[in-house]
Formats: C-alpha cells, structure tokens, sequence
C-alpha cells in the first residue's frame, strides 16, 4: 500500500463536508457539484459560479510558496476559462485548505482586492520564486500562469479566496443547520442524515455515468420533511440510521434474555417470529435512549408511556380470562402477546414510530413487569 495513501484518501472525502456546506448555503434554483467545474463547485441561479479545489495535508501546509497543488490549482482554472467553461466575471475562485501554514504568497493574494494590490502581490511572488527554472516540478504551471497567462491569473487574484478551516468545515455546517431553526439537540442526528443522502446520491449518479449535480429542489425534496421534524421535536425514527445488524439480532437470541424465555414459554419459537421480537426490541431501546438524550421526550413522558401500555395489558389479560376460558395456557398467552402487539398509543400526542410498542412491550417483559403465560409470576417474577 502507498504511504501516501491515507493522504490522497483523505483528499477526495474532505469534499464531502464541503459540498454540505454549500448545499446548505445555496437557494432554490442553485446546484451544488462534486468533481465538475472543480473539486466542489456551486452553479447558482443567477448565472454565477464558485469554483472550489480542496488541498488538505495530514501533516502540513499543503499550500506552500513552491508546492504543485498550489501551481496547479492556478493553471487548472486558467485552463477551464481559455477553454470556455469558466468565465472570469462570473466566477469566484476559492481555494480550501485544512492546515494552516505561515505566511506567504498564497496568503498575498487571498488579501489582494484592487489592481494595485494585485499587481504587487504578482510581483512579489515573481522575487521570492526568482529562482525557479524548468527543471523544477512546478515549472510547467508557474510558466503556464504567471509568464503565459499574466493578465487572466491578474483578474483572478482579484477574485480569489483562501479558507482555511482544520475541522475541515464541520462547525460551519453545524452553523447553517442552526440557522434553520433546528433543536441544539437535532443538530448532529440532521449532520448524520445529509452526510449518509449525499454520498449515496453522488455514487448512483457517477455509477450511473452522470455528473454528480446536485440541485437545490433535489436536496430540499429530500430534507424539508427531516428539518420541519426536528424544529417540532417530532418523533425521529433514529434507529433507521442504525438498524440492528444481524450479529447483534443472534447474539441476543443465544444469550436468551427474560423477554425471549417468556415468548418460549408460551410455545412462541418461530424463528422469524423471534427474530422479529429481538429487532423490535432493540429499535425501541435506541430511540427511547435517543429521544431523551435529544430532549424530545423525557422521562415522565416516557415512564407515562410504558404505563398505558401496561395497564392495557393488564385489562386484556383479564377480558381473555372472561372471553377465552377454554384456551390452553400457551395459546392464551399467544393470543395477549398479538393483541398487545397490535395495540395503538402515542407519545406526546404523537404516533411513534413503527415497532416502538411492540419493542417497549418487549422491555416490560425483560424487567418483567408484565409477562404473557397466565402463570408468567411463578416463573420469571423476580
């Protein structure tokens, strides 16, 4: 394996958080590209354009005075507008780095704003690379900028800028969620959730042999339901973003917890059946942990829950003592276990989602505080 590997890794995903952040910057009409017109690039409504190259280093300033990203990001733009796919007067040019050096040349033009700042910018990168010949690595596009193309490389100073940010945007993309009114608490789950929709919207469209365009009614579509959720505290269904894997779901069921020996009490061991039992369980038991850590409920809400779904239990288990005299002790437990199942009850006015009350039913039983054989008190009461 290269020892650079790490490092070019490292290149191509830092445009991920980039995009993010213009995708959550831009308005309706706009697009966000990864790997068009730039590394990352916003095509706007108005007809504009920001071009962005990402340099990112593991151990230092990867835009230094002589280094070739810096070289080759200049020559690479003054390519795209000699071959028409990038017009000057349209177009602000940015360069993104995560690791801040000392100061120099790059930092001369990112500060220049008039003509005349520009024209002394130039010429002090012309004294401190005096000495540069052909023979160096970063001839080719030193010559191609600076001697060949003086006066475009001149218009684009003048409309050039370095960010340099070492969480590599993080906080700024957390900034613009913030900006759209939503819950400090919501804040990382919403960073998750784009992050997952981008990489696997940018994958099928290369895989797919398109460009990877990204517009802002294709972002909004996706994430305007998300957003209205988490401003009104709604009932997030976080175990989506982390399901329980099918290690964990046969982990569970060789270890044989309280709740799946009450299911085998009442003859209930079908596999999908079980399987069914643990998953619901373990996706009641993320959300209820996250729905208190997001503030969305807390733990009267949710202890007030638990005791709707109890006390509906414990009615049922006395109408079927009524109604159901006759049924054998593993059917009559069947039969409580499909009706709490299928038992509706919402959480602060709200419908929760699926498979939290058969997975809080599930719990109950773990602790226990309820069981499904008529006689679940002898055997698993503790």
């Amino acid at each position: 394996m290269s020892s650079n590997a790490p490092g070019q890794l490292l290149g191509y995903v830092i445009q991920f958080p980039r995009a993010l952040f213009h995708l959550l910057s831009m308005g309706q009409g706009d697009c966000v590209c990864i790997e068009y017109l730039g590394d990352v690039a916003l095509l706007l409504a108005s007809g504009n354009a920001i071009t962005e190259e990402d340099k990112s280093s593991i151990v230092g300033n990867p835009l230094t005075d002589r280094s070739t990203d810096l070289w080759k990001t200049f020559s690479n733009w003054i390519d795209a507008i000699e071959n028409k796919n990038l017009t000057i007067e349209k177009t602000q040019f940015v360069l993104f780095t995560n690791k801040k050096g000392r100061q120099g040349i790059i930092d001369k033009f990112h500060n220049a704003k008039t003509d005349g700042d520009v024209n002394q910018a130039i010429d002090d990168c012309k004294a401190e690379l005096s000495d540069i010949t052909d023979k160096h690595d970063i001839w080719v596009y030193y010559d191609n900028v600076v001697n060949k193309h003086g006066n475009v490389f001149a218009q684009i100073i003048k409309k050039f800028e370095l960010e340099i940010k070492e969480d590599y945007g993080y906080e700024s993309i957390k900034k613009k969620i913030r900006e759209k009114h939503i819950p400090e608490s919501q804040i990382e789950f919403s960073l998750r959730n784009i992050s997952g929709w981008l990489q696997k919207v940018v994958i099928n469209k290369i895989s797919q042999k398109q460009n990877a365009i990204i517009s802002w009614e294709e972002f909004d579509k996706e994430f305007m339901v998300l957003f209205d959720r988490s401003r009104t505290l709604e009932l997030v269904d976080f175990a989506l973003q982390n399901p329980p894997n099918s290690s964990d779901v046969h982990k569970q069921i060789k270890q044989q917890p309280l709740y799946l020996k009450q299911l085998i009490e009442i003859e209930l061991e079908n596999e999908d059946e079980i399987i069914e039992a643990v998953t619901d369980y373990m996706r009641a038991k993320v959300n209820r942990g996250k729905w208190i850590e997001a503030d969305i409920i807390d733990e009267t809400v949710a202890q007030d829950f638990e005791t709707k779904l109890t006390d509906f239990w414990n009615n049922k288990r006395r109408e079927l003592r009524i109604t159901n005299k006759n049924l054998g002790d593993a059917e009559f437990g069947q039969l409580l276990y499909t009706q709490c199942k299928m038992r509706i009850e919402k959480i602060r006015d709200m419908d929760p989602p699926a498979k939290t009350i058969s997975g809080t039913y599930q719990a109950l039983a773990d602790e226990p505080l309820l069981g499904w054989h008529p006689k679940w008190e002898q055997s698993f009461k503790k």
